[in-house]
């Protein structure tokens, strides 16, 4: 288990293999054009980004099962690690790398939230905590469970397919 804390001024968090993640857009990007880079990473299993509700420093548990805490939402998807590792990131991070050719991934501010896993492709279920309406924000409650799971057979049959972000 792990716990990870991680800033979003703009109510989207993500886990990234930056590694394989393609950054880099265009100086004058705009937001549909990054949404569909976001889009095509997901599907490419080298991201997995999701909407929050609100911006907040999120408390992020990382393990390998759920707890027994009922779920606001839940997602899930498929990511590849290639090299041993995968990085929490937010939406602040990729804008400036979609737009910085020299930024790179992950920013040093957030390098240390980084997921120590097995080469491989994992179902990832990434379960909300908390109803963005009723959040107490002076709670110690952690917000975010993403549990990993690796797939061993049958690698093909996992993909993404989706049109829009979580």
């Amino acid at each position: 288990m792990k716990l990870l804390k991680i800033p979003d001024d703009s109510g989207f968090l993500g886990i990234a293999n930056f590694d394989k993640y393609r950054s880099f857009i265009a100086k004058d990007w705009d937001f549909e054009i990054i949404k569909t880079r976001i889009v095509e990473e997901i599907n490419a299993h080298h991201l997995l980004f999701w909407a929050t509700g609100l911006g907040n420093t999120w408390k992020v548990k990382i393990d390998t099962q759920a707890s027994k805490a009922e779920a606001f939402r839940e997602v899930r998807g498929v990511i590849e690690v290639t090299d041993e590792k995968l990085y929490l990131t937010n939406y602040e991070s990729l804008t400036m790398a979609a737009q910085f050719e020299h930024v790179k991934l992950p920013e040093k501010h957030l390098s240390d939230l980084v997921v120590e896993l097995e080469n491989g492709k994992y179902m990832v279920k990434i379960r909300q905590l908390f109803n963005p309406d009723e959040l107490d924000f002076d709670s110690d409650d952690i917000h975010f469970e993403i549990i990993p799971m690796k797939i061993e057979q049958n690698l093909e049959l996992y993909q993404n397919n989706v049109e829009g972000i979580y």
